[in-house]
C-alpha cells in the first residue's frame, strides 16, 4: 500500500484539528488527509488538506474528496469525532483479505455511546437495509469505511444524502467484512441529523436510496 487517503466530510466542526492530530498520531501507515468542508470560513489545519465542497451533502463530500486523493486505498470517517483512529489500523488490517471493510458498532465487541432513543433507530434502519437489500451485515448504515481504491473507481455513484457507504457496497458487489468499533458521543457541537426535519428528510432519503439499491442485489 503506497498511501492511505482519509477523507472526512465536515462542517462547523469545533474539533476538527483535535481529531486530525489523533489520527496522524495513531494512523502509522503513510497517508494523507483530505477535509472536505462546507463551512462559509475553511478551518485553517495543520497536517491535513482543506478544501471547500462545491455540492451538498456528505457522499458527495466523499467523491470530492476521492477525485484528489492519491492513495490507494481510502478511507471515509465522520469529522464530529464519534469515529476513533485507534480503529483505522485494525480495519486496514482486515483489508488484506477483503476489497472493502466497515466500521461496526453493533458487531460483537464493538458499541455505542449514542443514546437509547439513537440506537434503536439506526438498529431499526439496519434491519430493514438488511431485508430490502438482502444484506448480512450488522451495521450496514455506517460511516466508517476503508477501501481499495480500484474498487471505488469502478462506480457509477449517485450520492442521497449520508449512506454512501452502503451505496459503494451494493453496486461495486465487491468482498466485505465488519469491525467491532466504538462510536463515541460527538464532544462539540451540533449534530447535523436528528430527530427533526432534516432528520426526517435523511430518513426518507436512505429509504429512496434502499429501494434504488435493491436492483444492484
Amino acid at each position: 500500500m503506497r498511501t492511505l487517503s482519509i477523507i472526512i466530510p465536515t462542517k462547523n466542526e469545533p474539533l476538527i484539528q483535535e481529531l486530525v492530530n489523533d489520527i496522524n498520531s495513531k494512523v502509522k501507515v503513510a497517508h494523507e488527509i483530505i477535509v472536505v468542508d462546507k463551512s462559509t470560513e475553511l478551518p485553517k489545519l495543520h497536517g491535513a488538506k482543506v478544501i471547500r465542497q462545491k455540492s451538498d451533502g456528505l457522499g458527495n463530500a466523499f467523491l470530492e474528496g476521492l477525485a484528489i486523493a492519491k492513495g490507494d486505498v481510502v478511507a471515509l470517517m465522520d469529522g464530529d469525532g464519534s469515529h476513533d483512529p485507534a480503529d483505522i489500523p485494525r480495519l486496514l488490517e482486515k483489508l488484506q483479505n477483503y476489497d472493502i471493510v466497515i466500521g461496526s458498532k453493533f458487531l460483537p465487541g464493538g458499541k455505542t455511546e449514542d443514546p437509547l432513543s439513537r440506537v434503536l433507530v439506526s438498529k431499526a434502519f439496519a434491519l430493514i437495509t438488511r431485508i430490502l437489500l438482502r444484506i448480512d451485515l450488522k451495521d450496514p448504515m455506517t460511516g466508517f469505511m476503508v477501501a481499495k481504491r480500484d474498487v471505488l473507481n469502478r462506480v457509477k455513484f449517485n450520492p442521497k444524502g449520508y449512506k454512501i457507504v452502503i451505496e459503494t457496497i451494493c453496486k461495486s458487489k465487491a468482498p466485505v467484512a465488519e469491525v467491532p468499533i466504538t462510536f463515541h458521543a460527538r464532544k462539540a457541537g451540533e449534530s447535523k441529523v436528528g430527530f427533526n426535519l432534516r432528520g426526517l428528510k435523511e430518513a426518507m432519503r436512505i429509504l429512496s436510496l434502499l429501494f434504488e439499491l435493491r436492483r444492484y442485489r
